[in-house]
């Protein structure tokens, strides 16, 4: 079965567009700001999905292009953090490789860092709120017909079925298989982690319940080292031929998983509108 993040993204959408409207009565303008690095044309392609969407949510939103060099991007970091008219801004990735992205986390402000990136942020990572978002998605369509439970006793009995699940994190890059490794720790869950040492990536494959994929890779993750039944995130995306491609082919585990994500239109859209819904708290906090 297919989950299908786009809408429950527009959910998200819809009551983030109420929230500016009460919050433009009261005299508050959410603003984020963007700034990017370089001329790499990867990026142009997140800023203008991010300024799109914001346009459509009435949110004021600032991109600053800056040129390939440290010292000025942390210049620019330090001043947006001092202007209370901005409640939150990204340092959209991918970064220049001489960009020390660890000292550039660590400069923006934690009560405006709406990425999630600092171990101290006021925010929750995204991409691991989106990820959170389908599993308990996957738990209550599993475990729990309609939505008439309490939430407070969804939320425990989704911890408590994913704690006994053998979990499978791919990757653990800086913008997704970190984030979502540290959202699992939190909730007291240790993954199984596959990197490019990994040696017996097969036979963790075999056993894993669930499998959070955040390689970027094309087939990453392959329908022959999969167990039935198994739950697949895609994270990780990349292009080839002009086409967005996930880390797994969805044709060939389709008849293999119980429920997958595609790439586009499964973490991707949750993801946005978890950046969104992170300024939208910034606002609210230091209306």
């Amino acid at each position: 079965m297919i989950i299908n993040g786009k809408i429950i993204a527009e959910t998200i959408f819809n009551d983030i567009k109420k929230d500016v409207e009460s919050l433009k009565r009261k005299g508050v303008v959410p603003k984020i700001v963007i700034i990017s690095v370089g001329k790499d044309d990867t990026w142009k392609t997140y800023v203008k999905i991010k300024s799109k969407r914001a346009k459509e949510l009435n949110i004021e939103l600032e991109h600053i292009n800056i040129d390939n060099n440290q010292e000025k991007l942390l210049e620019t970091i330090q001043w947006i953090n001092t202007r209370d008219n901005i409640q939150g801004f990204i340092v959209q990735r991918p970064l220049p490789e001489n960009i020390n992205k660890e000292i550039i986390t660590n400069e923006i402000d934690p009560k405006k860092d709406i990425d999630g990136f600092r171990k101290d942020s006021k925010f929750e990572s995204t991409v691991w709120l989106a990820v959170k978002t389908i599993l308990v998605k996957i738990h209550k369509h599993k475990h729990l017909p309609g939505d008439r439970m309490d939430s407070g006793k969804v939320e425990m009995e989704f911890e408590e079925w994913l704690k006994i699940k053998n979990i499978v994190v791919v990757g653990k890059g800086e913008t997704a298989g970190k984030p979502t490794i540290e959202g699992l720790k939190k909730l007291g869950i240790n993954p199984n982690i596959i990197d490019s040492k990994t040696q017996n990536r097969k036979e963790i494959f075999k056993n894993a319940d669930i499998i959070i994929s955040a390689a970027g890779k094309s087939r990453a993750v392959e329908a022959k080292d999969l167990k039935q039944g198994v739950i697949l995130i895609g994270i990780g995306m990349h292009k080839e031929n002009n086409e967005i491609i996930g880390d797994y082919n969805e044709e060939e585990i389709k008849n293999i998983a119980s429920y997958y994500t595609t790439t586009p239109g499964g973490i991707g859209p949750l993801n946005l509108a978890y950046l969104f819904k992170n300024l939208i708290q910034s606002a609210k906090t230091i209306q």
